[in-house]
């Protein structure tokens, strides 16, 4: 009996060091677990030299930190990108964050998609100090911030400038222009070739805007005013559609970008986003002998309108999450990162110390042709931002397209488009 009972308190003791041994185990799981690092899903639209450049940035913040993991999305283009966020949206399946136009952030916040940066980037224990924010180009700053709160922090950010081929100017005795008229001066040393002055992207939606904005008729003011009938705005359209019926000015039709026809010695002059620059240095001839400067001026004013992508944040993203996004934008703005990012990829950098520091002018000394996308920063400014956006941007697009296969006269058209966007902003 006795033997009996030995042996069974024996067995009693082994199945409770069992069980505390397996609580010790899913204690350790348990705490395995909780220590792993929060994911934050990134979706862009980054491809290529882009995308790999872009990866090795999240591979250095991944590996500075253990909190947060960045896991990275292409969409490949910038309408995939879009509809991919929207359908997103009404699946709640949105990722941690993305990049944008900031020219939809009125839209995603009527769709009510989208988080404010404001609680971590200014009131959060991780906060900018109001020097970090000074940091950061003005109007880079202000195009992410819509009915007061910052919806889109500046990442991969562009301006115009104008291209140039050295060996066309030399051929024919051209001059860099210092005004949108003197295209036309230079068509008539052109006449009688299969070379015009100036060729733009598919649209002229972007000239028009910085020549309209410079002439003081903003197209769509910052208190939803719309100028895109407005006698100053007329003249700029009509001064791109005189230059195009001269032969000085052609659009890239079916090539879609102005780089095209440029590359293969068409046109003397381009102008286009900054970003272009590392895809003519990849992709144009070897012998192609290039440069860059700053755009034009038209009215007596270079004014450059910004264009490029901006970081937002997404609702469904958890408190950890959210932090971790701030993380990842606070350490993209950084000045050694933000100058890495504008060396690989040809975007300007979006603070002033990373355009100041010894690590890119010495890159601007050695790789010129960025010089002219710095320059331009100071002229720059943000398109306002509001609900309808896409739609009016549709209709711009629309509108710039008849006036160039249609035939309809600049005066019709834009009529037609104040009156469509008047719809849309009330």
């Amino acid at each position: 009996m006795k033997k009996t009972s030995f042996w069974r308190l024996l067995g009693l003791m082994g199945a409770v060091l069992l069980l505390l041994a397996a609580c010790g185990k899913q204690g350790t799981a348990t705490k395995s677990s909780s220590s792993a690092p929060v994911k934050i899903t990134y979706w862009h639209r980054m491809t290529g030299t882009y995308d790999k450049s872009l990866n090795k940035l999240i591979t250095k913040f991944n590996q500075s930190q253990k909190k947060y993991k960045v896991v990275a999305t292409s969409q490949g283009s910038y309408n995939a990108l879009q509809q991919k966020i929207m359908a997103a949206g009404k699946s709640k399946t949105l990722p941690t964050m993305a990049q944008s136009p900031y020219t939809n952030i009125g839209d995603y916040v009527k769709n009510k998609l989208l988080l404010p940066f404001d609680p971590e980037m200014l009131n959060g224990a991780d906060k900018l100090s109001n020097a970090d924010l000074k940091d950061i180009y003005p109007s880079f700053l202000s195009a992410g911030k819509y009915e007061g709160k910052y919806y889109g922090l500046p990442f991969s950010v562009s301006t115009s400038v104008l291209f140039y081929n050295k060996k066309l100017m030399s051929q024919y005795n051209i001059s860099i222009p210092k005004t949108w008229a003197d295209f036309a001066a230079d068509q008539e040393k052109l006449k009688g070739t299969d070379v015009n002055a100036i060729e733009l992207d598919q649209s002229y939606d972007v000239a028009l805007e910085g020549m309209a904005y410079g002439a003081g008729s903003q197209l769509i003011t910052p208190k939803l005013k719309a100028n895109l009938n407005a006698p100053k705005t007329l003249a700029a359209v009509n001064q791109i559609l005189d230059l195009r019926k001269s032969g000085a000015l052609k659009t890239a039709g079916e090539d879609q970008y102005f780089s095209v026809p440029f590359a293969n010695g068409k046109a003397v002059f381009g102008i286009g986003s900054s970003a272009t620059v590392p895809v003519l240095i990849q992709q144009a001839p070897k012998d192609l002998d290039w440069g860059t400067a700053v755009i034009p001026t038209y009215e007596g004013k270079r004014s450059n309108p910004l264009n490029g992508n901006y970081n937002v944040l997404f609702k469904g993203a958890s408190k950890a999450q959210q932090a971790g996004a701030w993380a990842f934008q606070k350490f993209l703005l950084k000045s050694e990162n933000a100058s890495q990012w504008a060396m690989d990829s040809g975007y300007v950098p979006v603070t002033k110390t990373a355009s100041n520091s010894t690590t890119f002018k010495n890159y601007l000394q050695k790789n010129d042709k960025y010089k002219a996308a710095v320059s331009a920063v100071s002229q720059s400014f943000a398109s306002t931002v509001f609900t309808g956006y896409t739609d009016y941007r549709n209709d711009l697009m629309s509108t710039v397209d008849s006036t160039l296969t249609k035939n309809v006269s600049g005066e019709t058209a834009f009529n037609n488009l104040q009156k469509q966007t008047e719809t849309i902003l009330n």
